[in-house]
């Protein structure tokens, strides 16, 4: 499976999106002093990044045209479900070798630095908590000494905060990227693809049809079903189909980590009656998990072996 920051990456070395992704979510008072016509805007290389470094930041710059000047875009993706306390510090260091590279290319006027927009996109499913300011993270000192404190705060945005009703309705890319990552039941995942493909039809980029097909393919889907193996593929209502086809093998991989867990805490309880319960939490667990994929009473029931006036009432509790 490709690396999914590569994937992110991948979909954000993109102009169409890093664009998309701005006028939805960014600051209109920011947004409104950028030059956003495609033309304009330019990826930055990012040599400057060592081997070990560019590992722990997976970066993506963009310079931009901000009214007579120029604006360097530097955007993050956090993909995973915890947030990183330590992002302030790891962008300070990330701004600072653009700056020294910068100077380094003699790309620095008289008229000073050039300003940067640090961004982390945050796609986990709970809501970001740490930080976005380096202050924040430093220990308290005396007024003198906080003087010569280094100061970094970073745009965050974060999917988790996004209601579906703040996304819906919209063609915008980087908005369904996100109604994308939400997505718990299969019939929502495939709305937003049927979407996604018609956006992307009318639009003709097969660029970017190609870039969410890899995403899709390899990073998305398989984080959501387990299956690892689907075809690459421009059509995304051909990922559809391969993903209806398997539906069967996406139910056995959500039963199969679910007994995993079930068995894990039975023997943490290191007793028979630890394992009993944890098989019976395990059945309610996976059953609720199914049923928030989109999978039918009937189907959750005979699956995990409980009755279907058991499972109705875990749906009610789910509506709920």
């Amino acid at each position: 499976m490709v690396n999914q920051d590569r994937g992110y990456k991948n979909l954000f070395s993109n102009k169409e999106m890093v664009r998309d992704l701005l006028v939805q979510f960014v600051d209109p008072e920011i947004t409104g002093e950028l030059d956003l016509d495609l033309d304009s805007m330019v990826r930055e290389h990012s040599d400057f990044v060592s081997d070990d470094l560019r590992e722990r930041i997976d970066d993506v710059v963009w310079r931009v045209k901000l009214k007579d000047r120029t604006l360097y875009l530097c955007i993050l993706v956090e993909f995973q479900s915890t947030e990183d306390k330590w992002m302030a510090v790891r962008l300070l260091t990330y701004v600072g070798l653009l700056y020294d590279d910068l100077i380094k290319r003699r790309l620095v006027d008289d008229e000073g630095l050039p300003p940067v927009l640090p961004v982390v996109v945050h796609t986990g499913i709970r809501r970001w908590s740490a930080p976005c300011s380096l202050k924040e993270l430093a220990a308290p000192v005396s007024i003198a000494l906080s003087r010569y404190a280094p100061s970094l705060d970073y745009l965050l945005l974060d999917a988790a905060a996004c209601s579906e009703k703040d996304l819906a309705d919209t063609d915008n890319l980087a908005a369904l990227l996100f109604l994308m990552e939400k997505s718990r039941a299969p019939e929502e995942l495939f709305k937003q693809m049927r979407r996604l493909d018609g956006v992307l039809r009318s639009d003709g980029s097969a660029h970017l049809r190609r870039a969410f097909s890899v995403f899709l393919t390899r990073v998305l889907v398989p984080r959501k079903t387990g299956l690892t193996d689907l075809e690459e593929t421009l059509d995304l209502v051909e990922v559809e189909r391969m993903i209806v086809e398997r539906q069967p093998e996406w139910a056995e991989y959500l039963l199969k980590e679910g007994e995993e867990r079930g068995i894990l805490l039975g023997e943490k309880r290191g007793e028979e009656r630890g394992r009993r319960l944890g098989v019976n939490s395990n059945k309610r667990d996976n059953a609720l998990r199914m049923l928030g994929k989109g999978f039918s009473i009937q189907d959750v029931a005979e699956c995990v072996d409980l009755p279907e006036d058991e499972v109705r009432h875990l749906a009610d509790s789910l509506r709920n």
